[in-house]
């Protein structure tokens, strides 16, 4: 009987041991589908960009500022919005670009996380 309680102790140990590394497993998981929910959306996002048309850009996509003679339009070469200069001052280079080429400011914070 004394043997019985013994493997059942040891039994119900490595159980305990087991669940816990099931839950971090689980944990592990869902971290890892999370993360790549998150890089689905950044494919998607980065799939729909499209080259604004000048033509269509009266202001500045970040400060709004409007666009004349003394503004002059600049396209981010990673998002292709138009920004004024001042919006479009950071340089990077770009997945299609190895040189560091306009870019605005969130793009340039995606491309350089810090």
């Amino acid at each position: 009987v004394l043997d019985s309680e013994d493997k059942l102790a040891k039994l119900n140990q490595n159980n305990s041991k087991l669940n816990t590394e099931l839950e971090k497993t689980r944990t592990t998981l869902n971290e890892i589908a999370q993360e790549h929910s998150h890089l689905i959306y950044l494919q998607e996002k980065k799939n729909n960009r499209k080259w604004e048309d000048d033509k269509e850009a009266e202001n500045c996509k970040s400060c709004t500022k409007e666009f004349g003679v003394s503004l002059r339009r600049h396209h981010c070469r990673n998002c292709g919005g138009i920004f004024c200069d001042t919006c479009s001052k950071e340089r990077s280079s770009t997945p299609s670009s190895k040189a560091r080429v306009r870019v605005c400011g969130p793009c340039n914070t995606e491309l350089n996380p810090r």
